[in-house]
């Protein structure tokens, strides 16, 4: 597997179902309005990086990396977030839709999820210590 390195970079309106996603580490990066449906994520890291407007659902998250990681207005449906490299795990939601995902035994201190849709999600062990769910249903 060939691992590239892409910093500051902004990717704009990309399809991943249509193209292919290059894995590797994205430091400082912003995606807006990409789609990444059932894309493979593994072992991808991902510092820093903002994710506005996404699809990511069904995506493959095996050894995924995110560390401060914001997402807003993104749909996340079925994700397995108890897959992620959970070494230094720190991202936040806002406006998303997290339905049917899952968040088993994962270490989520001060995770903030503000205005997001959390049907059918699944924190069971999870450590919420000062997690914020503002306006979730």
């Amino acid at each position: 597997m060939n691992k590239d390195y892409f910093e500051d970079e902004l990717f704009e309106g990309k399809n991943y179902t249509t193209v292919p996603f290059l894995k590797g580490e994205y430091d400082h990066c912003r995606f807006t309005n990409c789609v990444f449906t059932k894309t493979d994520l593994s072992k991808t890291i991902f510092a820093d990086c903002f994710f506005e407007h996404c699809d990511l659902s069904m995506a493959e998250l095996k050894n995924t990396t995110f560390r401060d990681v914001q997402f807003k207005h993104c749909k996340l449906l079925g994700l397995r977030f108890d897959e992620c490299n959970s070494f230094l795990l720190s991202f936040s939601f806002e406006d998303c839709m997290l339905n049917f995902s899952s968040f088993y035994k994962q270490k989520l201190k001060n995770t903030n999820f503000i205005n997001c849709k959390l049907a059918e999600t699944e924190f069971a062990e999870a450590d919420l210590t000062n997690a914020v769910f503002s306006n979730c249903d």
